[in-house]
């Protein structure tokens, strides 16, 4: 009962749930929902417009505002950030920890197993495709994946010592790849939902729920968490209650 009066304060204030904006998009067939807290960061720039429809032919989802982040070429419908606050205890900024969202639609590689609405298509393509980006020698953006150049200073400590490296004497991974993907249904509609520690950077962790849309894209709702003082592993299991309750306004509907 303490620890639960006590939470707030230790894990900073962050989200407001009792101010929801409610948002939607059309993508290809279907119609997405959700409703996303109040208490944002509002860093005082312009904010880009936000897709309302997208249209998943692929000629035409060319012609909008295509990103590149790690393994992922996607079409951004959402972008928000919270800032969990101290009372007591202060980071950089006042900040205890953050935590953003960022909706997407990604578009998978060519000859992609996935199939609509089919969970073990995405999931067998999530895994090849972390694989192939974190892992191998030479990924999709031409470089080592993250995983095989620590794997390489660790077994060639003396070439990369050469190099400028610190070796560390351990094998120290960069990147921590999903171990299980998990399904959960959302207001109808099972979702894959999977976990990544140290995405692209090596800080952080990123919780995602991802859907298959059909033959080259999936639908991706991404939150990323990061801490900075205090206890990690409370403020962690905070956001991501928070990132729980957010999906759980979700709904996705064919038209």
């Amino acid at each position: 009962m303490i620890n639960q009066l006590l939470k707030p304060a230790l894990t900073g204030k962050g989200p407001n749930f009792a101010e929801l904006t409610a948002k939607e998009c059309r993508i290809g067939r279907y119609d997405l929902h959700y409703k996303l807290p109040g208490n944002v960061i509002d860093i005082g720039r312009a904010r880009r417009p936000k897709p309302t429809q997208l249209n998943l032919q692929q000629g035409l989802f060319s012609s909008y505002e295509t990103m590149q982040r790690f393994n992922r070429a996607f079409v951004q419908i959402e972008f928000e950030w919270w800032a969990y606050r101290g009372l007591f205890l202060q980071g950089h900024f006042g900040k205890l920890s953050d935590m953003s969202v960022t909706i997407d639609v990604n578009r998978s590689e060519p000859q992609s197993p996935l199939v609509e609405g089919d969970l073990d298509s995405l999931e067998t393509y999530l895994k090849k495709d972390l694989w192939d980006y974190y892992e191998t020698e030479k990924n999709k953006d031409g470089k080592p994946g993250a995983n095989w150049e620590a794997r390489y200073a660790f077994e060639h400590p003396e070439e990369m010592s050469a190099q400028g490296y610190i070796p560390l004497g351990k094998l120290v991974l960069v990147t921590h790849l999903p171990e299980v993907y998990y399904r959960q249904e959302i207001n109808g509609v099972d979702w894959l939902h999977y976990g990544i520690r140290g995405e692209g950077v090596g800080r952080g962790l990123n919780y995602y729920w991802a859907y298959p849309l059909g033959a080259g894209y999936y639908l991706t709702f991404n939150f990323h968490l990061t801490s900075e003082v205090g206890d990690k592993e409370l403020r962690y299991q905070r956001m991501y209650e928070d990132a729980k309750r957010i999906m759980s306004m979700v709904a996705l509907r064919k038209a």
